[in-house]
């Protein structure tokens, strides 16, 4: 049955968008929904791939934020506008796209004809505005009507018992990059790599960094598109075993850990075979140094690893300097428009930068800037080789990284000459501390509070910064490092970006899209960072854990806490407190429930004194050993700790802290698995008072208590005021998580599966 919603009409639209313009799900999100993105009320704002992924498919109704946006006349007339604009400009046939969409409209047996008339004012079409402002409303219409999910028939694999199953019906990401528009000179390589594929299944593409090894990947990945069934990519973060976990999977679960989350991507991945190329890049370590390469190895899928590393025990191909001058000449065209009448010249820059990819491109750029003529340039080039008195090949190893010393000094001196502005430095600065598979350009902007993305805009034509697909900017693996010895990042130099992530961390319970680029970031700060102010670096530490453990994300959490531990082995850091809290979170990590406790425990006693100045410290680790305690089964100890935990917070006046509010709910859960759920629900009704008068009715606290009064109402019997409870629970999960559909659905699946377990089937009826 043909069926009119966002899924068809978007994806009709994106059929018949010309090739040339290389515009992705992601991109046509962007240029369509300009006018809501620049609204001050959705600055805040961003897309995220897997997600949209699934507008697209069909498995997620649109954002809310989106649509309530567009329900205004006046904006959905902006859109008409943006349409005719930006989107159909594109198209190669706009009509033959509002024909299709035309046929779909009446041949939808759920749209009454009342409805189909309204959307049918604009047909036929006798302009492009027309066009423009009819699809719209197909468009509005696909958003506003009842959800109604896509079957993607996951379970179908391709009839031949020798083909991968279809990977776009089971990970939402993956997708390869496109190369970089001005590839070139690599032709023999392309065919000498695709002969050990085919020969040897499994190739470690070697070469020094800014060489051009992930760009031949992915000219590959494009030049031999049609011969693969799936196209996989991996960005190596230093991981493996966590980049596998970190992939988006369609059956992935929001309680899932990481352990957890590996089982399955890994079973799955098991199951790819010759048809699929799984391309894992910027894979720089060793297979001593990452023990999942031998599981890896054994998958039946192609495999392209990208490594500046030397795997000479395994099949590889070291990738060399372009030896085609002309190529290299032409190369620089592509970025100064005077390259021809200069050709002699930018020979011999071309063999002073030993025809380094990466430093022929910037010295181009460089050029262009008119920040110096190529004269000059080759002269700075060759006081810096001067001044070396060195080979060309001089060979380091850094952190298992082989490399060459004279291109990093290229590079160096190239980043000097463009005498970059504080502004400009501060950003370079910042983003070398994001993940190097790159960051939302607008989430990037929130956490540095850039007015706009001027700035960012000029790095990135220079081409100090690399602008990728979806809207994501990311810094060259050979320019981050570059960034990190010329700009030094600090805890005080950064302390905004530290600052936006640690706010984060702290709205408790709130979910964000970005949790991977969030916590590989957090990461590369605790790695990366010079910590020139202990206090706040120590704060941050604190703050970030909770939230860490939230997502069950283990990696990050061990090493906060060999950091903090080391951090703290220092008698003059830190207090009391401070070692307090660092035992309660290695309780938190700690498996063996005994030892667990013990160690909580152990925190209390190094508290001598309760003052105000510790009593909500305090007051949480009576409460976690409560909840240590309820999980093991002994209810009275649990239920002793939880109220002098609470005794604590109301002593000190701390009920409207959020640590209280998820105190009190812990503590009415435990009253009701006791026997006394009238106590328990006494408890949160009172909490709810102090919730409406400190904090807001309307956030996460507020809907986690409705949803706990209404479990311990369904215990009670009281369905009618359970139902209440959970709806009004359901209301906050709705407006708080509208751009998260599959959040809300989990949400309200979780709240179902309450009254299922209660043996109330009626629920679903009730909860509609």
């Amino acid at each position: 049955m043909e069926y009119l919603d966002f899924s068809s009409v978007i994806t009709t639209i994106r059929k018949y968008i010309s090739d040339a313009h290389n515009m992705n799900q992601l991109d046509l999100m962007y240029d369509l929904f300009v006018s809501f993105l620049s609204d001050e009320k959705s600055l805040d704002f961003t897309f995220d791939n897997g997600l949209v992924c699934r507008w697209f498919n069909g498995q997620a109704k649109i954002s809310p934020r989106i649509t309530g946006y567009y329900m205004d006349l006046h904006n959905r007339n902006r859109l008409a506008a943006d349409m005719h604009r930006n989107v159909l400009s594109v198209m190669y046939d706009s009509a033959m796209a509002v024909q299709e969409v035309y046929n779909i409209l009446v041949q939808d047996t759920t749209i009454s004809d009342k409805t189909k008339e309204q959307l049918l004012q604009n047909y036929p079409c006798e302009s492009k505005m027309d066009e423009a402002v009819f699809l719209t409303s197909a468009l509005c219409f696909g958003m506003e009507r009842n959800f109604v999910k896509r079957d993607t028939n996951t379970k179908n694999l391709l009839s031949s018992g020798n083909l991968s199953p279809v990977v776009k019906d089971f990970i939402y990401d993956g997708g390869v990059p496109k190369p970089c528009r001005h590839f070139c000179g690599r032709d023999a390589e392309l065919i000498a790599l695709h002969q050990l594929l085919c020969e040897n299944g499994k190739v470690f593409l070697q070469g020094i960094a800014g060489i051009g090894k992930s760009e031949l990947a992915k000219a590959y990945a494009k030049t031999h598109s049609k011969e693969y069934t799936n196209i996989l990519y991996l960005s190596y973060t230093g991981d493996l075993k966590q980049d596998i976990s970190d992939m988006d999977f369609a059956d992935d679960l929001p309680d899932d850990d990481s352990e957890e989350r590996f089982r399955k991507h890994n079973r799955f991945l098991r199951t790819l075979k010759e048809d699929t190329l799984f391309i894992i890049d910027n894979f720089n370590t060793t297979a001593t140094q990452d023990g999942l390469l031998s599981v890896v190895m054994k998958y039946r899928c192609r495999i392209l690893f990208t490594t500046r590393s030397s795997f000479n025990n395994y099949t590889s191909m070291n990738l060399e300097e372009i030896a085609d001058t002309d190529a290299l000449v032409n190369l620089m065209g592509c970025f100064y428009s005077e390259a021809e009448k200069n050709r002699p010249v930018l020979e011999q820059i071309i063999q002073a930068v030993h025809s380094h990819t990466l430093a022929v491109e910037m010295s181009a750029r460089l050029l262009e800037s008119g920040i110096m003529e190529p004269l000059l340039l080759l002269k700075k080039l060759k006081e810096e080789k001067a001044a070396l008195g060195a080979t060309d090949t001089i060979g380091i190893s850094k952190d298992g990284k082989s490399r060459k010393a004279t291109y990093y000094d290229h590079i160096h001196t190239l980043f000097s000459l463009y005498q970059l502005s504080d502004a400009e430095t501060d950003i370079m600065r910042n983003l070398a501390l994001a993940p190097l598979s790159g960051v939302q350009n607008r989430l990037f902007a929130n956490w540095l509070k850039l007015r706009d993305m001027n700035t960012v805009n000029d790095l990135i034509e220079k081409g100090f910064i690399k602008a990728m697909e979806g809207r994501m900017i990311a810094l060259h693996p050979m320019m981050q490092e570059v960034t990190m010895e010329e700009t030094r990042p600090s805890v005080q130099t950064c302390h905004i970006l530290l600052d936006s992530l640690q706010q984060i961390c702290l709205r408790h319970g709130e979910e964000v899209s970005y949790y991977k680029q969030l916590f590989q970031t957090i990461e590369s700060v605790i790695v990366q960072i010079e910590n020139d102010d202990m206090p706040v670096h120590l704060r941050f530490l604190e703050d970030v854990f909770p939230y860490i453990e939230n997502y069950h994300y283990y990696q990050g959490m061990e090493l906060v806490l060999d950091t903090l531990s080391a951090m703290l082995k220092d008698v003059a850091v830190g207090s009391v407190s401070d070692r307090a809290l660092l035992l309660s979170y290695q309780a938190a990590y700690e498996k063996k429930a005994d030892k667990a406790i013990k160690m909580q425990k152990d925190a209390i006693a190094m508290i001598q004194q309760v003052t105000a100045d510790n009593a909500l410290l305090v007051s949480n680790l009576y409460a976690n050993l409560g909840g240590m305690y309820r999980v093991n089964g002994k209810l009275e100890l649990a239920k002793e700790n939880m109220e002098q935990a609470i005794r604590i917070m109301d002593e000190y006046g701390l009920a409207y802290y959020h640590d209280s509010i998820v105190q009190i709910t812990n503590y009415a859960v435990l009253l009701t698995d006791m026997g006394q759920p009238d106590v328990g629900l006494s408890a949160l009704r009172k909490l709810c008072r102090v919730i409406r008068e400190y904090n807001y009715d309307t956030g996460l606290d507020y809907a986690s208590v409705q949803e706990a009064m209404g479990g311990i109402c369904l215990t009670m019997g009281e369905i009618q005021q359970a139902t209440s409870h959970f709806q009004k629970a359901m209301e906050i999960y709705e407006m708080v998580f509208e751009f998260e559909p599959d959040m809300i659905e989990a949400k309200k699946q979780e709240l179902l599966g309450t009254y299922a377990q209660a043996g109330l089937y009626l629920g679903k009826k009730m909860l509609e």
